[in-house]
């Protein structure tokens, strides 16, 4: 029943201050302002301890209401911590500190010197102050609020548990109001793109090839330029440290790029080698048809000089036939005279009675004497 009330008490008072407050907050924001924690759930809110001497390093005692207490040291030049609240059946959570001398492992650290109070209002529900947040974007340039989001998430602000419209001093409005300063001159600083929209945009390269760009932030140390964040050129526009801003191909765009020059490459190494193949084909060819040729002529001198040895053969063979025949004739002839001595003269003798008689039958008869 109890957390109910509180609850209800809480959403009453939290809308309607945020509702009233507000509209003042956002013609002079980060003047004033404070967090608000979420029921039963632990919240990391900031500390700071306000120190006005030449300490770098001093130690706090900081009270948190239904919390044990703790002590932090904080440093210069901000002498800021982190808690948790974890708020639970309660409408505020009050927090102190105070400066409290620290001896340990032989060093000592002094108290700083300083004390302070301030109070956290509960709530269920940020739903109002996220609504003030975001007409306070809506009213802003788009560049200013994405830079001044940007700035204080950084800087660890949870704005959208902060409550401008809190009287309360806290360690985050100087943050808000150095984000909203110096995003002022952040976006007013030129760009390498100019107007165009920093994530796409038509541009020629330095050999005349035309390509989608993108714009980037750069940042030099020790003498050597590199590209950085959005986030992190924000980041040095806080810290007062210079940054610069270019121009280059976007990565799908180069990709595209260097896909279709492999493509290319590929096609001509393709054509290339598609000629020393059919060059290399063509030499094949006629080497081979060189080597029919020799071949061919090897034939017809192969088949000539054979047919010429048959013929040699063959004339051989009828020279060695003839004379064979007239050898054989001889022999005939010999064994004849060796049979018979008067062989030849009777065949001498035969041979002229055989003209004799041709010489008689040619001649006439003689005419008988008349009577």
């Amino acid at each position: 029943m109890q957390s109910n009330s509180i609850r209800a008490r809480t959403l009453k008072a939290g809308g309607l201050a945020a509702l009233l407050l507000w509209g003042l907050a956002l013609v002079c924001p980060a003047q004033a302002g404070q967090y608000q924690l979420l029921a039963d759930q632990t919240n990391t809110v900031v500390v700071a301890a306000r120190v006005q001497n030449a300490e770098q390093v001093c130690n706090l005692a900081i009270m948190v209401q239904g919390q044990p207490a703790i002590t932090r040291e904080v440093q210069a030049p901000h002498f800021e911590t982190f808690i948790d609240i974890t708020p639970q059946d309660t409408e505020f959570v009050t927090v102190t500190w105070q400066g409290q001398f620290k001896r340990g492992n032989g060093v000592a650290v002094n108290a700083c010197p300083t004390q302070g109070q301030t109070q956290y209002r509960v709530v269920f529900d940020n739903a109002p102050l996220r609504a003030a947040w975001g007409s306070w974007w809506s009213s802003m340039h788009p560049a200013k609020a994405e830079c001044v989001r940007t700035a204080l998430q950084s800087d660890r602000v949870r704005y959208e548990w902060f409550d401008l419209a809190d009287p309360q001093v806290s360690p985050e409005d100087w943050k808000i109001q150095w984000a909203l300063t110096q995003c002022d001159a952040f976006v007013a600083q030129k760009k390498a793109w100019g107007d165009q929209n920093p994530q796409r945009f038509a541009c020629v390269l330095s050999k005349g090839l035309k390509t989608q760009c993108e714009g980037y932030y750069s940042a030099t140390e020790n003498g050597k330029t590199q590209p950085i964040s959005y986030a992190a050129a924000v980041r040095r526009q806080l810290d007062n440290q210079a940054w610069g801003s270019g121009v280059r191909e976007t990565a799908a765009a180069k990709a595209a790029r260097q896909r279709a020059d492999q493509a290319l490459k590929a096609r001509l190494a393709a054509e290339e080698e598609a000629q020393i193949k059919a060059q290399e084909q063509a030499r094949l060819r006629e080497a081979q048809q060189a080597q029919e040729a020799l071949a061919a002529q090897a034939r017809e001198r192969k088949e000539k000089a054979e047919a010429d040895h048959v013929r040699r053969l063959q004339e051989l063979d009828r020279l060695e036939q003839e004379r064979l025949e007239k050898r054989s004739w001889m022999l005939k002839q010999l064994e004849k005279l060796k049979s018979d001595p008067q062989a030849d003269a009777k065949a001498d003798a035969k041979t002229e009675a055989k003209a004799d008689g041709a010489k008689t039958k040619d001649a006439k008869p003689e005419a008988a004497p008349p009577k």
